[in-house]
């Protein structure tokens, strides 16, 4: 390997014997010192999946610079997702989190899959506005997008006081975004991909993988590929507190929602070629005091920009409203009434993942909707039959044997073996049995209406401009409120899931 990578300090481990020749010891010391000289430390910060949490944006500011003026080498890279989660900057497509980026002046940036979440035109325009590169090297543009796209950089190379930095980005294959996001553009394999990278190794004197892949691949990615120096992860949202080293590469990742930021010291020998990794660490951001002025100024002046609307009361729970559980869930039942009371469909239904947070008991404002769905998916209203709606939940459950769809209009119960195993599916609509060849109308959102997730609605789409689920949401509850109704739900009313006892399990056979 060009490169020896292990975990500790730089510089050989000098046990000082006591000569009995002073001229001896002095020509040791001399070596010791001379091969001292060789090691340059090269500092790297990095964030991932910070979707959209600027408010505390200072204190990074201010971190990031204390770090960089310490070091003499130094770089600043983000692992992608930086949109999506923050109302303030979604409303306003991601802008004001590119313009904090480029004043606190991060290096380079690999796609994520939320990069993707405003559509190809905002999109295209946060990269133009960007003053660091979108890297990645799996992802293919062809002349079928819906604008002018640009092909991203496989890669960038730093050339920093003589040292030569290369950073590789991967980006997840296909990327989590609705499908019309990323429409003529295609994403191969990321760890067959930087297989054709071998070739950086050569050019530069450290060579980084700047991924948007998750951990485990993160994980595969070290093990099938050896000329990394270090691995940058993300979204996969894992708070790594120090390195993972799988096959002699370290791995970070920060965790998510700008609550850490990464540290990592990297040793170089110039006169050897080795990178050895010195320390690696996570600086919790809550405890960081020192605040950059210019940045606390302009997340200011966006947040006071936008807080009037956002505080706009639209109703109010005295249950609060939850979006986790094992079977239907109180907010996505609240989502799915929605979505049939605005497009006047039969059945709704809408995934877990598209549902990002909880409403606490009491006023429920419009920042919680745009923090509930930060994506501003739209609807599309489907005529499916009753075979296709059962094909599609067995999908659902399939996927990890658990409930992902959640539902209104119908009642559905999944029935498994005693292993967990799904056997089949009853579905019933006002108390009456889902017919196989009866046609239904369907409205889901476009996420797993356009295939996200691996979802396929088999039926003829009757509407696909039937509004946004952040306009069904405000609708539904102005009208409750109007009505003089709360705006309060229970869970486990819609799904069950039932064992059938005298059901064998399904046994693999064993060779």
């Amino acid at each position: 390997m060009r490169k020896n990578r292990k975990l500790g300090q730089t510089g050989p481990f000098i046990v000082i014997i006591v000569a009995v020749f002073s001229m001896l010891l002095a020509t040791k010391l001399l070596a010791v010192v001379a091969e001292q000289d060789d090691i340059i430390d090269v500092k790297i910060i990095h964030t991932n999946d910070l979707h959209a949490q600027i408010d505390e944006f200072a204190k990074v500011a201010a971190y990031i610079k204390g770090e960089r003026e310490a070091a003499s080498h130094s770089l600043y890279l983000d692992a992608g997702d930086i949109f999506s989660g923050n109302p303030v900057v979604d409303l306003q497509h991601g802008q004001p989190m590119v313009d904090l980026l480029n004043h606190i002046g991060v290096d380079a940036m690999t796609m994520g899959n939320h990069d993707f979440d405003y559509g190809q035109n905002e999109t295209v325009k946060r990269i133009r506005e960007a003053k660091f590169p979108w890297l990645s090297a799996n992802i293919k543009v062809s002349q079928d997008t819906l604008v002018a796209f640009p092909q991203p950089e496989p890669y960038r190379i730093f050339e920093i006081n003589g040292v030569k930095i290369g950073v590789l980005g991967l980006t997840e294959a296909p990327p989590s975004t609705p499908p019309a996001n990323i429409a003529g553009i295609s994403f191969d394999n990321p760890i067959k991909t930087a297989k054709h990278y071998q070739f950086l190794a050569k050019k530069t004197d450290i060579l980084i993988a700047l991924t948007h892949i998750g951990f485990k691949k993160d994980c595969q990615l070290a093990k099938e590929v050896d000329f990394f120096d270090l691995i940058i992860g993300s979204h996969s949202h894992t708070t790594l507190s120090e390195p993972v080293i799988v096959n002699g590469t370290p791995i970070v990742q920060t965790g998510s929602n700008a609550t850490h930021i990464g540290n990592v010291t990297l040793a170089y020998n110039h006169r050897t070629g080795e990178v050895n990794l010195v320390e690696s660490h996570l600086q919790r951001i809550s405890d960081l005091t020192k605040m950059d002025a210019v940045i606390q100024e302009q997340i200011e002046r966006y947040n006071l920009a936008i807080e009037e609307l956002l505080l706009e009361e639209i109703g109010y729970t005295e249950t609060g409203l939850n979006k986790s559980g094992k079977a239907d869930t109180s907010l996505g039942n609240f989502l799915t009434d929605a979505m049939l009371h605005f497009t006047g469909a039969e059945v709704a239904f809408i995934n877990n993942g598209g549902i990002r947070d909880n409403i606490p008991v009491g006023p429920i404002t419009l920042n919680h909707v745009h923090t509930i769905e930060p994506f501003a998916n739209k609807l599309i209203a489907y005529e499916m039959t009753g075979k296709a709606l059962k094909d599609v939940i067995a999908f659902s459950y399939q996927r990890r044997n658990s409930v992902d769809l959640q539902t209104a209009g119908l009642h559905y119960t999944i029935l498994t073996d005693h292993t967990g195993q799904y056997v089949n599916v009853e579905l019933a609509i006002n108390g009456h049995e889902v017919v196989d060849d009866q046609t239904y109308k369907v409205v889901v959102d476009d996420y797993i209406g356009t295939g996200g997730s691996g979802y396929h609605f088999d039926g003829v789409v009757l509407d696909t401009l039937s509004g946004t689920m952040r306009e069904a949401m405000i609708a539904y509850a102005k009208y409750l409120t109007e009505m003089g109704l709360l705006i309060n739900y229970q869970p486990n009313h819609r799904i069950e899931i039932e064992v059938l006892e005298d059901m064998p399990a399904k046994v693999e056979s064993i060779r």
